[in-house]
């Protein structure tokens, strides 16, 4: 699908890949509208009335980008909003286009997903069921879609050097010697998978091949996880020391940030 003149509906536009996204689809003549948390608000809290302004005004594209993640243990993790930000709010945007698009016969809808959904890291549980169930929907969809002129892309990038790969989970990265691509690159990668209205993009080696072998022998996967995992209690307990010496000298009321948003 060429760029020049389509209309394009991006979300997690401020974010590490999002800015550079949305500068190169403009570059490709696309016109894009944007939504802004720090305009607009929260994606999440105002998800009716998003749908309803995509229901009146379905672009060609819908590019859903916009996330959180969290590293922690499973029973600390925010699930709800782990859940409705990465699935839930992509899945009622989709929802949003899709009457018009189908009347149209026309139309494309880019699901940014993440390699962690295809291969589920420790201490990441919230954003791995996430991401694995944001697949499990753009596959199905454009199953569905297939004889409707709607494309549906799953795009699933590897661990991209941003804000969401700062703190914990920066320090995981870099002690598990983790490549972490530059967001432009990564940006520059969807729009070329948006042109060629590529279905399943796995982006990173040798991810890939990791993808593939979690889903033919997961056992194996299992093994190679455990340095992480290993890893990743040492970071957490390491933190949870820090903040007791430092709780004395804490505000009353003030949490540790535990997400980022895209």
């Amino acid at each position: 699908m060429l760029l020049d003149g389509k209309s394009v509906f991006l979300t997690g536009a401020t974010g590490g890949i999002g800015r550079p996204l949305a500068a190169l689809l403009r570059g490709r003549g696309a016109h894009v509208t944007t939504y802004d948390r720090a305009q607009q608000g929260n994606l999440m809290e105002n998800i009716d009335t998003t749908c309803k302004v995509l229901r009146e005004n379905t672009p060609d594209i819908l590019v859903n980008l916009a996330g959180i993640n969290e590293f922690d243990l499973a029973e600390k993790q925010d699930y709800d909003a782990l859940l409705t930000l990465n699935l839930l709010v992509p899945m009622r945007l989709c929802q949003a286009v899709l009457p018009t698009m189908r009347t149209r016969r026309s139309g494309q809808i880019v699901n940014i997903g993440s390699m962690a959904g295809l291969i589920p890291l420790p201490h990441m549980t919230g954003y791995v069921a996430a991401k694995s169930g944001l697949k499990g929907f753009s596959d199905a969809l454009r199953r569905e879609m297939a004889d409707c002129g709607v494309k549906v892309s799953h795009i699933a990038p590897r661990a991209v050097h941003t804000e969401m790969n700062a703190g914990k989970l920066g320090l995981l990265n870099k002690r598990t010697h983790t490549t972490e691509d530059r967001p432009r690159d990564v940006a520059n990668r969807i729009i070329n998978a948006i042109e060629r209205n590529e279905s399943d993009v796995r982006i990173g080696w040798p991810e890939r091949l990791f993808a593939q072998l979690n889903a033919l022998c997961p056992s194996l996967i299992d093994k190679g996880l455990r340095k992480n995992t290993a890893i990743g209690v040492d970071i957490l307990n390491s933190e949870q020391e820090d903040s007791a010496e430092l709780q004395p000298l804490a505000a009353p009321n003030c949490d540790a940030q535990r997400r980022n948003i895209a």
